[in-house]
């Protein structure tokens, strides 16, 4: 008989929630069936036609600050010429659930989900009351999802613990061990609209204003010149949590100097890993550049967008003036798209410790580590009004899978979808006190 978690996920995979457009109100109805028929009543939250949102309650005694389960619904799209099976097909072939949102994150949500459920039938009062929501949106930005919620409904999200996305258990990065991280912080991007006008005229002819080619000699001084490394407090601690398997690192754990860090990360050349260069400095990606479209034709007008994250502690408004500086161009302006300040959970609070020791007692050959995550998520939304948010997903897979999140043949092993509902209704019960 096929693991109740597996059925659910694979005909969760088949709904197709691709964002934009979204169209969550599908995935709500399934959802809420699942709950209903259980006798769980569920409430909806429609920010635009379509753009639906779900919780659910299982109330506790109210000896703790509630616990929300918090997940979203839709995810980014898929090419099925470059799959190798159907992204929403759900299938489950040779031990994997295939298809877009089994890492990002609905196989997370339906880790939730299922431990939701095992508190309601077990008829265990948890000492907090405990919250299924599923949300809208995030991945283009969460205005119609969790930024929604607590804005116009704010009284039904005390503010409490978010369990959520971001941390992940990998494989092959320690010499013996796993590693599973917890995301405790998050960068906040600070995106740049960048524009630059001149002079049209006729490609034969290049009269050495071209808007274009101004933009470009600018761009290059802004993605080339160097960056400091910046070892934030939850970097810090990664890196000690690793020193058990990284013997190199012993020097830092002995005086703490994030000199001392940074020197031993340069001399290894792990500095030069772009998953962890990321975690120590403000990055800037140009993804986005465009000026003309015919090929005889000086444009009078560029524009670039900048991805840039900055980490915690760092000023959006201080980081834009120094972009500015480089740009050595009073005729481009930049304007702010996106921008968020990166935001950050305490590691010295009781339910961190409890996440943690979960883990390690679940996972006993694995290194548990708190880690920066370098994008975003909608933790970011509840940090920003009190609660403590972690990111926390029980399962152990290679570093390559992670390359299959918002890219290609995206899927999640049964023995990891199995394993990891049994430690996270494991995890939420040591948080809840519950049975």
């Amino acid at each position: 008989m096929t693991h109740e978690a597996i059925q659910i996920l694979s005909e969760y995979i088949r709904i197709n929630t691709t964002n934009p457009p979204g169209n969550e109100s599908e995935a709500v109805r399934f959802l809420e069936n699942i709950l209903t028929k259980e006798g769980i009543p569920c409430k909806t939250y429609e920010a635009q036609p379509g753009r639906v949102s779900l919780r659910a309650v299982i109330r506790g005694t109210g000896e703790k600050p509630p616990l929300i389960l918090l997940n979203h619904m839709d995810v980014v799209p898929a090419d099925a010429s470059e799959w190798s099976f159907d992204p929403f097909g759900g299938e489950i072939r040779d031990g994997f659930i295939c298809g877009r949102g089994t890492l990002d994150m609905k196989g997370l949500g339906i880790m939730q989900l299922m431990t939701f459920l095992a508190l309601h039938r077990q008829k265990v009062e948890p000492d907090r009351d405990v919250i299924f929501l599923a949300v809208a949106d995030e991945e283009v930005g969460g205005a119609q999802g969790a930024e929604y919620l607590l804005e116009n409904h704010p009284e039904d999200f005390p503010a409490g613990l978010v369990l959520n996305e971001g941390g992940f258990g990998v494989s092959g990065i320690l010499p013996t061990k796993g590693l599973h991280m917890i995301s405790t912080a998050e960068k906040g991007p600070c995106w740049l609209k960048l524009t630059r006008t001149g002079p049209p005229g006729h490609g034969s002819v290049p009269h050495g204003q071209n808007a274009l080619e101004e933009l470009v000699k600018a761009l290059h001084r802004v993605v080339t010149t160097p960056r400091p490394i910046t070892i934030t407090p939850v970097v810090g601690e990664y890196f000690r949590a690793l020193a058990c398997e990284w013997d190199f690192l012993g020097p830092f754990v002995e005086d703490g100097n994030p000199a001392t860090l940074e020197r031993i990360l340069r001399e290894t050349g792990i500095i030069a890993m772009p998953q962890l260069a990321a975690m120590m400095q403000n990055t800037i990606s140009l993804n986005v550049l465009q000026g003309g479209d015919r090929g005889n034709v000086i444009p009078s007008r560029a524009e670039a967008i900048l991805d840039i994250r900055l980490l915690p502690g760092q000023e959006p408004g201080e980081f834009t003036e120094w972009i500015q500086g480089l740009l050595e161009d009073d005729a481009i302006t930049v304007e702010p798209v996106t921008v968020f300040y990166a935001n950050e959970s305490p590691l010295d609070h009781p339910d961190y410790q409890t996440i943690a020791d979960t883990l390690q007692r679940c996972f006993p050959d694995t290194v548990v580590a708190p880690s920066l995550t370098t994008g975003t998520t909608d933790s970011r939304f509840f940090r920003e009004k009190g609660f403590r948010a972690y990111g926390v997903f029980p399962i152990m897979v290679p570093m390559d899978d992670l390359k299959t999140i918002h890219g290609i043949d995206e899927k999640i092993s049964e023995e990891n979808m199995i394993q990891g509902t049994e430690v996270y209704t494991d995890l939420v019960f040591s948080l809840c006190k519950a049975g």
